[in-house]
């Protein structure tokens, strides 16, 4: 086994700091609308009502998608035979993906229930 597997090594860290990042927000989410701590974006800025369902709603996507990441670099630690090139690059793209299934999926969930941001 390769412990300097680069494919594992991303996601599993990458995948504790989503899982970290998840719990940290749940348990404390920010109170009010800012520009440094939470889900933050165009949608999500737009009242407090959103900023309040963006952050319970990423927390949740963004726990999952860590546990996502955790098990597939624990999994690639039993298909380690990639070059490190490999690696590196499929992580990078495994990780861009849960970024963007992240933001996708909150920002689908604020359009669903408060609809277009005017």
């Amino acid at each position: 086994m390769n412990w300097l597997n680069p494919f594992s090594i991303t996601l599993v860290l990458s995948g504790a700091v989503f899982v970290i990042a998840s719990e940290i927000v749940a348990r404390h989410p920010p109170k009010r609308i800012n520009s440094l701590y939470g889900y933050r974006t165009r949608a999500s800025m737009a009242s407090q009502e959103r900023w309040d369902f963006a952050q319970k709603a990423s927390a949740v996507r963004s726990r999952f998608w860590g546990w996502v990441m955790l098990g597939l670099g624990l999994l690639g630690y039993a298909f380690s035979g990639l070059p490190m090139w490999a690696g590196v690059l499929l992580s990078l793209a495994v990780l861009l993906a849960a970024c963007i299934m992240l933001l996708r999926g909150t920002e689908q969930d604020l359009r669903r229930h408060f609809g277009p941001v005017a």
